[in-house]
């Protein structure tokens, strides 16, 4: 997933309030990944969004 390229394309800009941790863990996370703080916010979305279809109103029928 490192070599993978996020925010490509249009950008636009999201505020966000989330708990203080959260903000310490990322800046954390960045410095030892070498990523983006955005790069890493993007991937964290991209993977709770196919793991939440349902919320974008799409169905899934699993067998």
């Amino acid at each position: 997933m490192k070599t993978q390229e996020h925010n490509q394309g249009e950008l636009d800009q999201l505020n966000v309030n989330i708990e203080k941790q959260l903000v310490e863990d990322l800046k954390v996370m960045s410095e030892n990944s070498g990523m983006s703080t955005d790069d890493l916010v993007a991937i964290a979305i991209k993977r709770f969004r196919s793991s939440h279809a349902d919320y974008m109103g799409i169905k899934i029928d699993f067998p």
